[in-house]
């Protein structure tokens, strides 16, 4: 650091326990208060709201803010009541005049800033973090440069990592949120402050004062690492990692992905955990849709990789297994049948399908889960691309989703409301994501981009960079995705068979369009449903893809309030973006889902709701009524 020290007046012209104000030629701001023959000298603007802290009173060596009541301590600048702790700057007093440093160690100032946002994460304090993180990221450091965020890239890279670190089960929905809204910023949808202080708060909130879980360390108990996961062709081993999970050996798990995420990188740890999340349908969809969401994380901000992936490693060994229970015979049924159906159709995958099979397959989807599975499973023998499924499964995801009977979320005695049915949309595109992968990332040409050509990612078998042929705008399968046929295909069906499951959450009629007046920002704003459907409903292709844009703002910050439903919001909004843009035969119904699910006023704290079901149970020990 080079130095730059300036006098700042005689040691006797500071008077003794008292804030006085010095200014240099440029016109900054110095409260410095004389203690014996020193002088401390800290930022006159407060870093709470930036009143002069040079007209505070002293007290014990601590300066307090007159405007707030926030203290300092004159030594160390941190913080004793308040929040932002406060820039000092060295002093020394030579032959009785008092000198300041004002350059700044960005070292040291980095470490500082690092700190103070780390601890107002874990207090959910979101103006704090956001002051520190503008702080940080003005410092103009190298750090996440190469994220697509720029200058902020480290401030979002310092949220994901405090998330991963921080969620107690593991991935969660504020650090799936957080992926969609770092590409919103990339593709300028929405502006990097907004974005962090949403991001952050839904990371901060669920994570509140709870400190760092465990990270597994070299040792397990008084083994070695080394000799607790066995050699290093073992630690390598795809199928201990599956095993481990299965077996809910949390730690080992942890520990393999670290060392597979260290050794293969991201697209490593993604080919070894997608045989285990194609084996059943896990957490209700999120199993699938939080490693998507981690890969894509972890790609961004390669230096907290091993810490997301992990995260992930960790929700996945808590999660449910969806289709272990009785309500899922059909599917466990279908996926049985699977690799005889790959088997009958040898080389010859890889096909579409045309229009009109496509129509009769998503009514099958439609009609329930034995359709849906059963459906699946025959297409499957036929050759058809199991990538072309899942898009056709997302499709009928959401039409599902418009259709919604939004009695449901009026209803005492359950627990049922859309949220219930946007899982299928964005568990869809999330295997279509895992199949595809690194080719299939979210931003716009930068981190995780994919080339578009007429709104479709061509990434290429010939000529491209991914493992993922697009004939026709639909992606295949191909070797370098490290997805084998049968781990797309046994997606295929978990897909097919969720939507099929859903079909209670159908109303008599969806919600009727009237007249296309005003813009959709406008309809958007006034909530006014009917509306945002006739405009939507006249755009052509390509307007509709400009039209998430549009819509990302209101689904990011003014769809909802609590962090949970803001984040299915923006995961919609995203999930179903990119299946418009890579389905060729897109009609408008991904853009009609959005609508319909985004614009009406939503119940977001059910009281009566949830007085009502926890009476019931305790009185006749039934679960609530659902969906299944």
């Amino acid at each position: 650091m080079r130095e730059d020290w300036i006098e700042i007046g005689q040691l006797a012209e500071f008077p003794a326990g008292e804030a006085v104000l010095r200014k240099d030629t440029a016109g900054n701001r110095y409260a410095c208060v004389r203690t014996g023959d020193a002088v401390h000298a800290v930022d006159d603007r407060c870093p709470h709201q930036g009143y002069p802290l040079s007209q505070g009173c002293v007290r014990d060596g601590v300066l307090t803010c007159a405007w707030h009541n926030w203290k300092f301590d004159l030594a160390t600048g941190e913080n004793q009541f308040g929040g932002d702790p406060v820039r000092r700057y060295p002093t020394r007093v030579e032959n009785g005049r008092v000198h300041l440093n004002r350059a700044v160690d960005r070292g040291a100032e980095t470490r500082r800033l690092l700190a103070s946002l780390r601890a107002a994460l874990s207090r959910d304090e979101m103006p704090r973090a956001l002051r520190e993180a503008l702080r940080l990221s003005a410092l103009g450091l190298p750090l996440g440069e190469d994220s697509g965020l720029g200058r902020m890239g480290v401030a979002f890279e310092v949220v994901a990592r405090d998330g991963a670190e921080r969620a107690e089960y593991g991935f969660d929905h504020g650090l799936a949120m957080l992926a969609d809204l770092c590409a919103w910023v990339e593709r300028g949808w929405v502006q990097p402050e907004e974005a962090f202080v949403a991001g952050a708060h839904a990371i901060a909130e669920p994570s509140i004062h709870l400190p760092p879980r465990s990270k597994v360390l070299a040792k397990q108990g008084d083994r070695a690492l080394a000799a607790f996961l066995g050699s290093y062709e073992e630690r390598q081993e795809h199928g201990k990692i599956v095993a481990a999970l299965e077996n809910e050996r949390r730690e080992e798990a942890e520990s393999r992905i670290r060392e597979l995420c260290e050794s293969e990188g991201t697209e490593g740890v993604r080919v070894a955990l997608l045989p285990f999340v194609a084996q059943h349908q896990l957490d209700y969809g999120h199993g699938a849709i939080f490693l998507a969401k981690a890969c894509e994380l972890a790609r961004r901000f390669p230096a907290v990789a091993d810490d997301l992936l992990a995260a992930s490693v960790v929700q996945l060994s808590w999660a449910t297994i969806d289709t272990s229970l009785p309500p899922w015979a059909a599917t466990r049924a279908a996926l049985g049948r699977v690799n005889e159906a790959l088997g009958v159709r040898g080389d010859a995958g890889g096909g579409e399908m045309e229009d009109a099979d496509r129509a009769i397959y998503e009514a099958a989807v439609l009609a329930g889960e034995r359709q849906a599975a059963d459906a699946t499973v025959v297409r499957l023998g036929q050759g058809v691309d199991p990538v072309a499924l899942l898009r056709a499964a997302a499709h009928a995801a959401a039409v599902r989703v418009a259709r919604f009977d939004e009695a449901w979320e009026q209803r005492r005695d359950a627990e049922v409301s859309v949220l219930d049915v946007t899982h299928a949309v964005t568990f869809a595109e999330a295997a279509i994501s895992l199949v595809q992968g690194k080719s299939a990332g979210s931003g716009a040409g930068g981190v995780g981009g994919v080339g578009v050509v007429g709104g479709v990612g061509v990434v290429g078998v010939v000529g491209g960079v991914g493992g993922v042929g697009v004939v026709g705008g639909v992606g295949s399968v191909g070797s370098e995705s490290g997805a084998s046929d049968e781990h797309a295909a046994r997606l295929a069906v978990l897909a097919a068979s969720f939507v099929g499951k859903l079909r209670h959450a159908d109303g008599e009629a969806p919600r009727p369009a009237k007249e296309a007046s005003g813009s959709l920002s406008e309809a958007l704003a006034s909530r006014d449903v009917g509306r945002a459907l006739a405009i939507t409903e006249a755009l052509t292709s390509e307007e509709r893809l400009a039209a998430y844009a549009e819509i990302a703002p209101f689904a990011a910050f003014d769809m909802a309030v609590r962090p949970i439903l803001t984040a299915h919001a923006i995961k919609m909004t995203e999930a179903l973006h990119r299946l418009e843009r890579g389905d060729t035969q897109a009609d408008g119904a991904y853009l009609r889902a959005l609508v319909a699910y985004i614009v009406p006023r939503r119940p977001e704290f059910q009281v009566r709701r949830i007085a009502e079901v926890a009476r019931r149970f305790l009185r006749d020990g039934r679960p609530p009524e659902s969906l299944y």
